[in-house]
């Protein structure tokens, strides 16, 4: 049983907060409830509060830098006390890295200074020796009682004391940097001083101390002074709210943008440089030390590994049951990652680029040419990327072009990784080039180069967000595998990890801010103001109309709601216009549809309900109705008797309720007509409703060949009449849907005797319960169709005139919504039981999309 200072106390006695800060050691777990600690601000300069010898100190070396500033202005001159702190600042930043950094990893790894501690018994109340004393005196300072220092475990009393070293090297850091930032202003007024660069500067300032205070907020002194390195809270978990919705690290991240804020107000490139070290270190900080503790601690569990339904994991699954797949060619934004020295397609595109290069340095084309031809690749990719992504998110048109020609899903999934890399590429390395050959025409000054290093910062941001991006979805996300694998998804569920907690389409926001940075390295020329644009708004489009309305057909359309998303909401500013435009959207649908009811729209059946018999309108609509009648009773009552009652024209169908006739079934024909009218040269031909329109006297489109001579179809011949029966086969009719008649012809012309009934035509429905019987299915139709031989399928050089490759893929396509290619049915020489195999295969496959 691990031992607790609370044991002498019934938990019954502790109050709500002292459970809620209840903590215990890392390793001894011994719980203990931490005293009432104080931020670094108040800690150092609220006089309310009970300062101990070295915070003393560390306030005095504050006040005495500006001190020193103020002496070595005067004596030196401005400039060496500008490198003067210069010097300082990096010391003391790198004293946080070298000093901080390391005693918290010696910390985490093995509780260096918490065992030093205990060895020495430094807290001990027996310990006399001067080191002991001052280290008793100086935490007890912070301690309601001095005597309280030996109730608390070694841990907290280490932690204590551990918070006055980082108090003087971050206030020093602060300071010294502060004071070098303000030797770096111009000697001006300041009017010329208010710019909009200015402005900026102070919103990202006011920004900084936002994130600051509410980090404070929500992780307290504990995590502000990196208090898991020594105890853990009972409570130990990763807190997101507030700013840390917002950002990850917010501390390392967007808390430094005051640092950027300062470099604009300035103007100084040399400050901007001199923070982006700092703000290097910073993470390099972050990299090497809080995030392994942070990763041992609390662990890297998430949901979508638990649920076995990471993209990576999808990666892996396509790479196990596919041996010849390989990760795709990826432009990184820098370089490519996952050349394949196998694939002619990686030196297609490396070929390309190079080629673009050489082109601009030989032949140094106008800024005009660049723009256009930057402007116009940029246009296509988005024309291109786009239209595929909508087809194949509405009906999969893209995997059906590749399966039906023969090709596998994996393998089309693999043409559209190449298609959208090699766009990307493309038009990335000519915005490259048309952004260096404008920055080379600009005259450098010193504001220039600012504009540049902030220029470069957005494209490293960028840069950054793309990556971030990949860490979180990998190849299958980055390369929209949800368009086109959706059956290897086994979770629908839309992955929180990584840049995806805090932004939901990063990509709209954050991807751009290369493409903007390029207009700041330029000097807001023109023409990248156009490009900058053009990138934001195919972006956006992409995302808005193509990739939302997909991830809410395949994910649902509940939204999530993304970290920033949570943290702007919670504002109580922006909660208030949220209600309002929520509402007002709701007014304008209220309208819309009032309007509709009061206003019902022709078209619609249901809404004459709601329109009073004398309108105008009901009556029109009312005419048009019984017009539309009595054309289909005409077409219906088609039957042409022109002289005598011995006038017949019948068809025997399949299906008579329904006047259809399913190919091949034959249609039987039943003809009488008088002796005086018939002749041995009489014909009937077979035609489209559509083709022959409204002339009923004469025809005058032709049969095409489908049409059979009566004269040897007579069945009985009288002095009154004559009687027949034609039998239209597989070898006559149509293999189109639609709506047919046949027309009696006198003699050799086309002048029109009788017409019979139109009916429709329809293509049968395959059976497809199971491969085998498919494949029956399919043999069956064809040897009726008789266009088959040898089990396979031969078209009308051969065999049925009528029925040919594109009437068998219009059969499948109506039957099964599978499309075989005119090339693949040749390459397999119409193989019924390959043709099968292959129609199965894909409809497995699409069926699994769906």
């Amino acid at each position: 049983m691990s031992q607790t200072i609370t044991d002498t106390v019934p938990s019954t006695e502790l109050s709500e907060v002292d459970m809620a800060t209840l903590a215990k050691t890392r390793s001894s777990g011994i719980s203990f409830v931490p005293p009432e600690t104080h931020d670094m601000v108040r800690s150092l300069f609220d006089p309310t509060i009970k300062k101990s010898f070295l915070e003393l100190c560390i306030t005095s070396a504050l006040l005495f830098n500006f001190v020193v500033a103020y002496f070595s202005v005067q004596w030196f001159g401005r400039s060496f006390t500008r490198k003067l702190y210069i010097l300082q600042y990096v010391f003391w930043r790198l004293c946080y890295n070298g000093g901080i950094g390391i005693v918290l990893h010696y910390q985490s790894h093995y509780e260096t200074l918490t065992k030093w501690a205990k060895k020495s018994q430094i807290f001990n109340k027996k310990n006399s020796s001067l080191l002991g004393r001052f280290l008793q005196f100086e935490v007890g300072a912070k301690l309601p009682s001095k005597n309280k220092i030996y109730e608390y475990p070694p841990e907290l009393t280490t932690w204590l004391l551990f918070r006055q070293f980082v108090d003087l090297i971050l206030m020093q850091d602060f300071d010294t940097y502060i004071i070098f930032v303000f030797l770096s202003l111009p000697d001006t007024n300041l009017s010329v001083l208010f710019n909009w660069k200015s402005v900026l500067g102070i919103v990202l300032i006011l920004f900084n101390v936002w994130v600051k205070l509410d980090a404070h907020r929500v992780v307290k002194d504990f995590a502000w002074y990196w208090g898991d390195f020594f105890f853990l809270q009972t409570n130990s978990e990763l807190v997101f709210d507030g700013v840390f919705n917002i950002s990850p690290h917010p501390m390392y991240s967007i808390g430094y943008l005051g640092y950027y804020g300062l470099s604009l107000i300035t103007g100084d490139y040399q400050v901007l440089l001199v923070s982006i070290l700092g703000h290097f270190l910073q993470f390099l900080f972050l990299k090497y030390v809080e995030t392994p503790h942070i990763d041992r601690t609390y662990g890297q569990a998430n949901d979508n590994v638990i649920n076995g339904n990471t993209p990576a994991t999808i990666d892996d699954l396509i790479a196990k049951e596919n041996f010849d797949y390989s990760r795709p060619l990826i432009s990184t934004g820098m370089w490519l990652t996952n050349f394949n020295k196998l694939r002619i397609s990686d030196y297609f595109t490396v070929t390309t680029v190079l080629t673009i290069v050489a082109w601009y340095i030989t032949y140094s084309p106008t800024r005009l040419t660049l723009f256009f031809l930057t402007f116009s690749i940029k246009f296509l990719e988005w024309v291109i990327v786009g239209t595929i992504l909508y087809k194949q998110s509405e009906d999969k048109w893209f995997t059906k072009l590749f399966m039906k020609n023969g090709y596998t899903q994996l393998y089309s999934f693999q043409q559209w990784q190449f298609i959208y890399n090699f766009s990307l590429v493309l038009s990335y390395t000519l915005l490259t080039i048309q952004t260096i050959n404008n920055v080379r025409m600009i005259p450098f000054k010193e504001e220039t180069y600012t504009q540049l290093i902030f220029g470069l910062l957005l494209c490293a941001l960028q840069v950054w967000c793309d990556t971030e991006i990949r860490d979180a979805i990998s190849d299958f996300g980055w390369f929209y595998g949800d368009f086109f694998l959706s059956n290897y998804i086994t979770s629908r569920k839309l992955t929180s990890e990584g840049i995806y907690r805090y932004l939901n389409n990063p990509e709209a926001i954050l991807g751009v801010a290369g493409i903007w940075g390029t207009v700041l390295m330029t000097n807001f020329a023109k023409d990248n103001i156009v490009l900058a644009s053009l990138w934001t708004f195919s972006n956006f489009m992409l995302v808005k109309f193509v990739e939302t309305p997909h991830m809410e057909k395949l994910y649902g359309s509940e939204q999530r709601i993304s970290g920033v998303g949570k943290t702007l909401l919670s504002l109580k500013p922006l909660k208030r216009v949220s209600e309002i435009v929520d509402n007002i959207e709701h007014i304008i649908m209220r309208s819309i549809l009032n309007n509709n009811e009061n206003h019902p729209v022709v078209t619609t059946a249901t809404t004459s309900t709601h329109m009073p018999k004398d309108h105008d309108d009901y009556s029109k609509r009312t005419n048009n109705a019984k017009d539309w009648e009595n054309v289909i009773e005409n077409a219906i009552k088609n039957v042409t008797s022109r002289l005598t009652p011995n006038c017949e024209f019948e068809l025997n169908l399949a299906n008579e309720e329904e006047a259809c006739s399913v190919v091949p079934d034959p249609v039987e024909i039943d003809w009488k007509l008088p002796t005086e009218l018939y002749n041995d040269n009489d014909w009937i031909g077979l035609y489209s409703v559509i083709s022959t329109r409204n002339n009923r006297e004469f025809t005058r489109v032709p049969s095409f060949g489908h049409w059979v001579h009566t004269k040897d179809h007579v069945v009985e011949h009288t002095d009154d009449f004559v009687r027949g029966k034609i039998v239209f086969d597989a070898l006559l009719l149509y293999y189109e849907v639609g709506t047919y008649e046949f027309r009696y012809h006198s003699k050799d012309t086309h002048k029109v005797l009788m017409i019979s009934t139109p009916f429709q035509v329809r293509l049968p429905q395959l059976d497809t319960s199971d491969e085998a019987v498919l494949r029956e299915s399919l043999l069956t139709f064809l040897q009726a169709a008789q266009v088959i031989k040898d089990e396979k399928f031969f078209d009308y050089e051969n065999g049925n005139k009528y029925f040919n490759i594109k009437s068998l893929q219009r059969v499948i396509k109506n039957s099964i919504g599978v499309e075989l290619s005119n090339e693949y049915i040749r390459k397999v020489n119409g193989d019924v039981d390959i043709m099968a195999n292959r129609i199965w295969d894909i409809k497995k496959i699409l069926d699994e999309l769906e």
